[in-house]
């Protein structure tokens, strides 16, 4: 008898909106290519769930030909939420990246196979093979994986705001947080996951033993859904497939002196008030000062011992405290942004961040 009760309906609930959100994702125009990885999520997450959803309700009693359905893809999340992040901060994939999905496709077409014999030699099958040597082996093979991509994820996230923090003046402006709370929900859930996987090896647990977890990933689904949806159309910059290599002087010619070119760079910025600028790169400073981007950072890193964005946060806030020792009434966001502060946050991370004070206190101080 089909019933869908709370536990069946609860992961439902979860399913179709992973799977609405999805649909969603795929209708949007901006970062088509990252909403699509997120969306493959998604319906991976969905699916995932799905075998829970039809199984308390009563399906695979009713229906037994519903056994193998190829409704769990779990070699596919790892490899999707790596190619998603990599999306979302790059211009571009790394080379070979479909090979990733190659072991994901492999589990899939040996699911499907089963599926598609009779139910007899399902039943032989999964008594034989499949329970005591298949599953365990895919169970595992899925946690190393997700556990390896999600390493993966989280690194290449940290070199993105590395590289954001070289490159863009108003870093602070495209942290992209949302991609760290993504990283942080998927870690959650391999967390939970792995003890449960242990449990159910030891103890063989059944579905209803094992309905905290999935209503954990039904949870994650929905925190999944809704921060990609609020990041779906946001424009941001990405760190280019390959980056400008590093032009080293000739052994014959005096090496630069760095912390000069660095000090003489800043202050001609400072002069002509580039750094009011809030879309202001590294790119685009090294072409207003005729240089390249490799030496300005050297100029900068070596020289200053700052990065980019520190050195033009730095500028931004030495004009404003300028403009407050002088006297000026203005509100201190109509102030920031004359600065090239790009948002109020990013203004009192970084007044903070150079002063030690919020630019509220540091006004009154000076008052």
């Amino acid at each position: 008898m089909i019933r869908f009760g709370p536990w069946s309906t609860t992961l439902g609930l979860g399913a179709l909106f992973a799977l609405a959100v999805a649909a969603l994702l795929m209708a949007r125009p901006a970062q088509r290519q990252a909403n699509r990885w997120a969306a493959a999520l998604l319906v991976v997450m969905a699916l995932k769930l799905t075998p829970y959803v039809i199984g308390y309700a009563g399906f695979y009693d009713a229906y037994p030909w519903l056994s193998f359905a190829p409704f769990d893809h779990v070699l596919a999340v790892g490899p999707l939420l790596w190619l998603h992040v990599q999306q979302r901060t790059r211009v571009s994939l790394p080379r070979g990246w479909g090979w990733h999905l190659l072991p994901a496709g492999a589990a899939a077409a040996y699911a499907t196979l089963c599926f598609l014999q009779p139910l007899a030699w399902k039943d032989a099958w999964n008594e034989r093979v499949h329970a005591p040597w298949v599953d365990p082996a895919l169970t595992a093979l899925g946690l190393a994986s997700l556990a390896v991509y999600l390493a993966l994820a989280w690194q290449r996230h940290r070199a993105f705001q590395g590289w954001l923090a070289q490159h863009v003046s108003n870093a602070a402006e495209h942290r992209y947080d949302g991609l760290r709370g993504t990283l942080l929900a998927v870690a959650v859930w391999l967390s939970v996951s792995l003890p449960y996987e242990a449990a159910t090896a030891v103890w063989r647990l059944n579905y209803f033993d094992r309905f905290g977890l999935y209503l954990l990933l039904t949870g994650i689904a929905f925190a999944l859904g809704l921060e990609a949806w609020r990041h779906a159309g946001s424009r941001h910059p990405l760190e280019p497939a390959v980056s400008e290599p590093v032009v080293e002087p000739p052994a014959a010619r005096v090496p630069p002196d760095w912390p000069a070119m660095g000090a003489a760079w800043r202050d001609r910025t400072r002069a002509e008030a580039w750094f009011q600028d809030p879309e202001l790169s590294l790119d685009s400073l090294a072409r207003r000062l005729g240089t390249n981007t490799s030496y300005l950072s050297r100029a900068f890193n070596d020289g200053l011992g700052q990065g980019f964005a520190d050195v033009i946060g730095s500028l931004r806030v030495a004009w404003l405290q300028e403009r407050l020792a002088a006297g000026a009434t203005d509100d201190l966001l109509d102030l920031a942004l004359q600065a090239g502060f790009a948002s109020k946050t990013s203004f009192n991370r970084v007044f903070k961040a150079q002063t030690g004070m919020t630019p509220s206190a540091w006004r009154r101080a000076k008052s």
